[in-house]
């Protein structure tokens, strides 16, 4: 459709009925209409009405107040001339949007031969939140020039919708309805194997801070027309330019596994994008990603995974307001693709809850780092690490998988573990190195580790080396 040609009022999908507005900020609104017209917004929730132009290229947009304000079956007015829209059941809630590749799609009902943990339960008991969790889900395919809206309206989460929603997002809105007692709705946009760089603009990858080399890599990479995107745009400008704007609490991500290639600028790239967000929506939104989880990539005993997890765990220190997931102790070694979705979900919403809203989950979130290593004189090697607080722990009782030694040969061998009675130690030996210089945990592609703390946050991998391979 050409908005600019358009003879009638206009209001932009996302501003369908049953939609949840973000409560306690200001809610920009827009749409399209004939250029010099007068346009009026109003919400039921407060009453305020919001007068506006349409601006010569045809299209207008007003800021709506919504704090101190709670409802559900709401409506949404605009009105211009003769031409008035309504939509109703409009609902004051927590907007989230979710994006990333295949394991933020990956839906409650799973892939082919790929499950979800819990996925009956879910989607049988999905009708008691139907109306309380509510979904957007954009599906427009690829575009090289910005268009200006989505095929696409919101949903209750009946039966039916739920099994085909993205089980991270959806488990993710279940528990936080449930923890903050108000309607949550999820902008679902995940697209299976996409890189990163589709997910902004050139301009802004230029910017990133990347070496000419890195550039030159990251550009030489080819667009196949019959595969998922991978080069600079082509979601922005279909997915995410055409709803920027629309009043969100944060954004919940969960990609990677195609730029695994990237070791040493992924985190840029990340850095990047979120910024780039947050610059186009005016807001400072927090950001919890997830790290990618244990695969074996092709050859479980590869390293390339753990350095690439290194790296977009940096992402923590280089951007402010974001936070990581660990998924160390979830991943499978013959899919790309964990089950344990609700796992990761109930971490990122437990993050929301303590960084985002003030909620202390009753437990300690951050990831454990390496503090402190002691080499003694019998070989065995004493690691300490931060943030467990007296409770750490393997899911196998005290038995560690995931160690391995180093001695001046640089060769690693696979080690025994064990935590000490503090709870904080952890003791580490190997027969084979008899003076070890280095220490690594579950730095291969798969290893099977199982170290975490006991409220079942993962340890991410770690290292002592700086060494290339």
């Amino acid at each position: 459709m050409n908005y600019l040609l358009a003879i009638s009022l206009v209001l932009a999908n996302i501003f369908s009925d049953h939609a949840v507005i973000q409560r306690g900020d200001w809610v920009p609104v827009w749409g399209w209409g004939d250029p010099g017209a007068k346009v009026s917004v109003t919400g039921s929730w407060n009453g305020v009405t919001m007068n506006t132009t349409v601006q010569p290229d045809g299209s207008w947009r007003v800021s709506l107040p919504a704090r101190y304000c709670e409802g559900m079956d709401l409506t949404l007015t605009v009105q211009s001339g003769r031409e008035t829209l309504v939509r109703k059941d409009i609902a004051l809630g927590e907007v989230w949007l979710c994006s990333g590749q295949s394991n933020m799609e990956m839906p409650l009902s799973g892939f082919g031969f790929q499950e979800v943990e819990g996925a009956t339960e879910a989607i049988m008991a999905a009708p008691a939140t139907a109306s309380r969790i509510r979904v957007f889900d954009i599906k427009t395919p690829k575009c090289t020039e910005p268009i200006k809206d989505v095929e696409a309206s919101w949903q209750y989460s009946s039966s039916e919708v739920a099994a085909r929603t993205s089980a991270v997002a959806y488990f993710f809105a279940k528990r936080l309805t449930v923890a903050l007692g108000v309607p949550v709705g999820i902008i679902v946009n995940a697209w299976g194997g996409s890189r990163i760089e589709p997910w902004m603009t050139k301009e802004v990858i230029n910017g990133a801070g990347l070496t000419q080399q890195e550039l030159d890599d990251l550009y030489a990479v080819e667009e196949q027309p019959d595969r998922w995107p991978e080069t600079p745009e082509l979601i922005w400008n279909g997915r995410v330019k055409p709803i920027v704007g629309y009043a969100a609490k944060g954004i919940i991500w969960y990609q990677g596994c195609s730029n695994m290639g990237q070791p040493h600028c992924y985190d840029k790239l990340q850095k990047a994008m979120v910024e780039f967000w947050r610059k186009e929506w005016n807001r400072d939104l927090p950001f919890i990603f997830t790290l990618l989880a244990p695969h074996e990539h092709g050859d479980a005993d590869g390293r390339w995974r753990p350095f690439f997890v290194e790296n977009q765990l940096h992402t923590e220190e280089i951007l402010s307001n974001s936070w990581a997931v660990c998924t160390e102790t979830l991943g499978n070694k013959v899919t790309v693709h964990p089950s344990q979705k609700k796992e990761v979900a109930d971490m990122m919403v437990q993050r929301a809850l303590q960084n985002v809203y003030g909620v202390n989950p009753g437990v300690s979130l951050e990831l454990p780092r390496l503090k402190d290593v002691v080499y003694e004189e019998d070989g065995t090697v004493k690691v300490t690490l931060t943030q467990v607080w007296s409770n750490l722990m393997s899911i196998s009782a005290r038995d560690i998988t995931g160690f391995e030694l180093a001695g001046e040969d640089r060769q690693f061998h696979l080690a025994r573990a064990e935590v000490d009675w503090d709870g904080q130690t952890i003791i580490v030996s190997c027969p084979e190195v008899a003076h070890p210089v280095a220490v690594r945990y579950s730095w291969r592609n798969w290893m099977g580790a199982n170290l975490q703390k006991s409220n079942g946050i993962p340890v991410p991998p770690f290292r002592t080396d700086n060494w290339e391979y």
